[in-house]
């Protein structure tokens, strides 16, 4: 019987790997191209609808275990080492992220919605590009220049846009407006730091700002006249020991600020004015701020930030020092009323995790808004006063009669002063406490604009700085015209330029406080002290370096107050 011949049968080694190439050759090709069909598909379907920034942590947690996961299961699987299989992983992640820029650069590129509207070409691609353009916190100065560039609507971002046309404040802002806040707003969801400034929710928003209306009545108002005065003579006590010396304005002007907001949210002074320094919670607000400034365009990019070791540590120690601040303040019994025990009335109960949270997230609202807003006008103010003496003696001709001789101050008394209110109002105009503006977004059906249409689902913004010197606006826009407010009408071309409290439901909840601690600060001091700027000073540091920050980061301003002489 003959045998079948027996064939050699070559067997591989458990142990051995395929050669790496074989191995890139057999799957990277299809398994890459694969990863790049899904990159494209993602953005049609899902990335180019709607907002998935608040997903943007999950997003990251994703590619990182998945890059893991992936490694670990294709090692075992292809038969190659773990280096291998992590260079493959790799490789499709970065297919798949390569291919999905791509898709969204040629959409933001050839077919947005936005490309009828002029704007830089950068800008179109990526909100990177006013992070990277705005590194020097000076962007509501290049939002100017780009609407003298390009016009009343401006392309500032891939789907946002800029306007300052005269009916913008009403259609985008005022209170029959149907826009609604944009995702800049959700920098708050992280860190439990929601408040009435930064809450999306128009009803939670509605059903705050009604506990926050207590706060600010007439009534209360007249309450906090007598502590705002008194801070008012600390500060004028502490200049006068600097008489005749250069003192740093924009800094004293800090100190009495947070002193006075200091007492109205927590029921304690920073003591800011005796010590002449910041308190380390402000310095570590400061800290925040400038971030804030850096990285707000993007609105991912402030949670991923705060959340960074170092990056966000100082972020992350003032909300926990406001945090213990203001429960301290809730287990104060204090006859004397404030901003937060109109507030507290709502959070009694320290078990109530949600009304433990807004008043949490308010409490640096009042702190942030409330001192800023005073002590940047107050500094612009005294740099024109000091620039222009003759406006200073309008003022004294103005109040004298008012303030009368031997009685108490009390605002009253001069809130109807015409060129002080002037004056107030020409500093707002010329710098606003938050000169970028506020954000919005259009309704799905989307708004028209003097006679433009602007799609939905569109991030608009409204800058403040820009719109205040509009040319449509104002005559000489530029220039400093207190008379503009009440003697000479017709430089004012068209009101709705002037909106530096914003309008309708979002605006400012506290502008008549500002206003009233603007109005007793400057006919104070004025009626005491003589100002001008110090020697080399010409305000130059404070106009073209001061920063960005939401609100204003102030330069430095050098002046001299000097004792008037009496006889």
């Amino acid at each position: 019987m003959i045998g079948c011949p027996t064939l050699p049968i070559t067997r591989r080694p458990p142990s051995s790997f395929l050669d790496p190439k074989q191995v890139m050759d057999r799957y990277c090709s299809i398994s890459c191209g694969t990863a790049a069909s899904v990159g494209v598909l993602s953005h049609v379907l899902y990335f180019v609808r709607g907002e998935h920034h608040q997903h943007t942590l999950q997003f990251l947690q994703i590619l990182f275990y998945g890059f893991l996961s992936s490694s670990l299961i294709l090692a075992p699987l292809l038969q190659v080492q773990y280096a291998q299989a992590m260079q493959l992983t790799f490789m499709l992640i970065g297919s798949y992220l390569t291919a999905l820029w791509t898709s969204m650069l040629i959409y933001r590129v050839s077919f947005h919605r936005l490309n009828a509207f002029p704007g830089p070409r950068l800008a179109k691609l990526s909100k990177f590009y006013q992070l990277f353009t705005g590194l020097r916190l000076d962007a509501f100065r290049r939002s100017h220049e780009a609407h003298q560039r390009y016009g009343r609507f401006v392309r500032t971002g891939p789907n946002e846009l800029s306007v300052i046309s005269p009916g913008a404040p009403a259609a985008i802002l005022g209170p029959r407006s149907s826009c609604i806040r944009s995702p800049w707003y959700d920098y708050s969801l992280y860190q439990s730091m929601e408040s009435l400034h930064s809450t999306r929710d128009v009803a939670a928003h509605e059903a705050r700002r009604r506990v926050w209306d207590h706060g600010f009545s007439v009534k209360a108002l007249r309450d906090y006249e007598g502590r705002v005065t008194g801070y008012t003579h600390e500060l004028i006590e502490k200049i006068s020991t600097l008489s005749g010396t250069t003192m740093n304005a924009s800094a004293w002007f800090n100190y009495w600020s947070f002193d006075v907001m200091g007492d109205f949210a927590f029921g304690k002074s920073f003591n800011m004015l005796k010590t002449g320094k910041n308190h380390f919670a402000i310095d570590w607000l400061e800290s925040s701020m400038i971030l804030l400034g850096i990285f707000s365009p993007i609105p991912w990019a402030v949670p991923v930030g705060s959340i960074a070791p170092i990056v966000g540590r100082c972020f992350r120690r003032f909300i926990r020092w406001c945090n213990e601040q203001v429960d301290e303040r809730r287990d104060i019994k204090t006859t004397v009323p404030d901003i937060t025990s109109w507030l507290l009335k709502t959070a009694h109960d320290k078990n109530d995790v949600e009304a433990t949270k807004w008043l949490h997230g308010d409490s640096r609202l009042l702190i942030v808004a409330g001192s800023d807003t005073v002590a940047i006008v107050l500094t612009y103010i005294f740099y024109y006063l000091a620039r222009n003496p003759t406006h200073t003696q309008k003022l004294r001709e103005e109040l004298k009669p008012l303030m009368l001789s031997g009685e108490p101050f009390n605002v009253r008394m001069v809130q109807n002063a015409k060129h002080l209110n002037g004056v107030i109002n020409e500093a707002l105009r010329l710098h606003p406490p938050t000169p970028s503006g506020g954000f919005r977004t259009t309704p799905p059906d989307g708004i028209t604009v003097d006679g433009v249409f602007i799609p939905g689902g569109v991030n608009l913004n409204v800058p403040i700085y820009a719109l205040g010197r509009s040319e449509e606006c104002f005559v000489r826009p530029d220039d400093f015209v207190p008379e503009r407010w009440y003697s000479k009408p017709e430089l004012i071309l068209d009101r709705s330029g002037f909106a530096p409290f914003s309008l309708g439901p979002y605006g400012c909840i506290g502008k008549e406080l500002a206003k009233m601690e603007m109005r007793t600060v400057v006919p104070l001091l004025i009626s005491r002290f003589d100002v001008r700027l110090a020697p080399g000073e010409d305000g130059s540091r404070l106009l073209y370096k001061s920063r960005d920050a939401f609100t204003m980061r102030l330069e430095e301003l050098r002046v001299i107050f000097e004792e008037r002489k009496r006889g």
